[in-house]
């Protein structure tokens, strides 16, 4: 059995992760919250199924979902260097194998059948003693509009593990990743944790020719979609994602991102109504209003499918009294430790950007490529900096031992200093955004409060 499947993950991993994982986050995207944690069982086995439509920030974001330690069952071709290897296996990742890698794997001398009959003793193992584990049953990254066809693999992991003994249970607890923007810098995501469900509960409850591995199986895709946003095409999932943030700011704009998950299955049902060919009068109408108030946010230099963003602009027009922006008093107050933060982080990750960019082979690739190698190649420039600040120290004048402790003390300060940076970059977009839109014409400021007065009037208010 590999030796990541044999023993306990390390919570100080798991810990360094996390503190890891919210700068990815932060740095990449604006703003994420977790709807629903209280519903991950605080003990017992539990296994976690999220959709995977974007690589790295999924992976990340699902360690997020609980505060207890997440084991991953995930493909061993992931880990490509040996510091993910050696994470993996602090980690405790069950690693598995997929049908696309196995003539790599068997030109290496891997005896695919054996590692995959570990893999599925190991995962029985983690649900014996209790663990939390997390998987992605699509089998894959999945940059497609709705939930694909889920591996029957994880239904079947879950029924062995209950016939293994009479007693014996699993809670699924699905949990779905939903961005606004999910390849844009600054952009927003929810992670909704859906209803949890006994599996042992769930095949008592079938019929005996229905509970097996297909009809599980369909159970977890339909948890699945219960918590993500799927629509039949790419247009009507740019309508739908137009239709919820313009909702979401007429509903609630102190709070516009956290009333988006409710508001899906309503914006979803208008856009496939507006999209089709016989639409509807009222449909029609609050797709072109959302498509026009879209466009007005990115005028703005906002994101169109941002709730924040259009409850932004909704305060700008007069329509709302918030979000008020930052006063810039204290943005300028603030501007010499952002300045600081800006000289020490920029440079690196301008260059952390452009590799995304000029390397990218799929789409999902910017955010993907940002976090890694984009998390080394930051970790090399502070170990670059260190010696600088060490010489520079001791050339002032500064005994090397205390040059030396004062230069460590630096590096921990400085990723504090990039989460100030971006804070206040951010906040300075914000109070920009809301001076443009105070600027616009009179002609231009009335046509978009009309569109807003469309979603007003419907009742989202």
């Amino acid at each position: 059995m590999p030796r990541c499947c044999a023993r306990a993950d390390i919570p100080a991993v798991h810990a360094a992760i996390r503190w890891i994982g919210r700068r990815c986050l932060a740095w990449f995207y604006r703003d994420w919250l977790v709807i629903g944690a209280e519903q991950v069982p605080a003990s017992g086995p539990v296994l976690l199924i999220g959709n995977h439509p974007h690589d790295v920030p999924d992976v990340i974001l699902g360690f997020f979902t609980t505060p207890r330690p997440v084991r991953y069952i995930a493909t061993i071709s992931q880990a490509t260097n040996p510091i993910a290897k050696k994470t993996y296996d602090w980690l405790g990742v069950i690693p598995v194998t997929r049908v696309r890698d196995a003539r790599k794997m068997k030109e290496k001398g891997i005896d695919i059948a054996a590692m995959n009959r570990a893999a599925n003793a190991a995962v029985l193992n983690a649900f014996a003693r209790g663990d939390a584990v997390a998987v992605f049953p699509e089998g894959g990254v999945h940059d497609v509009c709705e939930i694909g066809r889920l591996r029957t693999g994880v239904a079947s992991m879950l029924l062995e593990f209950l016939d293994s003994e009479p007693t014996r249970d699993v809670t699924v607890v699905p949990f779905g990743i939903q961005y606004e923007a999910p390849r844009t810098a600054g952009s927003d995501i929810v992670m909704r944790i859906g209803a949890p469900f006994s599996v042992r509960a769930w095949r008592g409850a079938q019929p005996t020719d229905a509970a097996g591995v297909s009809a599980l199986t369909d159970a977890l895709h339909a948890s699945l979609c219960g918590v993500t946003r799927n629509a039949p095409t790419w247009e009507i999932a740019q309508v739908r994602d137009e239709l919820v943030a313009a909702m979401a700011a007429a509903h609630d704009p102190k709070r516009a991102l956290q009333s988006t998950p409710s508001l899906v299955p309503r914006a979803r049902a208008i856009a496939i109504d507006a999209m089709s060919d016989a639409p509807s009068h009222d449909a029609r109408e609050q797709q072109l209003a959302s498509h026009t108030l879209a466009r007005a946010v990115e005028r703005a230099g906002g994101i169109g499918t941002s709730a924040a963003d259009h409850a932004r602009l909704l305060f700008a027009l007069d329509v709302h009294t918030a979000p008020r922006p930052i006063p810039s008093t204290l943005l300028w107050m603030a501007l010499p430790i952002a300045t600081v933060g800006a000289v020490v982080h920029l440079p690196i990750t301008s260059l952390v950007t452009w590799m995304a960019h000029r390397w990218q082979t799929v789409r999902t690739d910017i955010p993907a490529r940002q976090f890694v190698p984009g998390l080394y190649v930051v970790a090399l420039w502070y170990l670059l900096l260190a010696p600088l600040w060490y010489l520079g120290l001791t050339a002032l004048g500064m005994p090397p031992v205390f040059a030396g402790v004062l230069a460590l003390l630096i590096i921990g300060i400085v990723p504090h200093l990039g989460d100030f940076w971006f804070t206040w970059w951010r906040a300075h977009r914000a109070s920009r955004f809301v001076a443009r839109v105070r600027n616009w014409s009179t002609e231009e400021r009335v046509a978009a409060r009309d569109a807003a007065r469309v979603f007003a009037a419907d009742g989202v208010n």
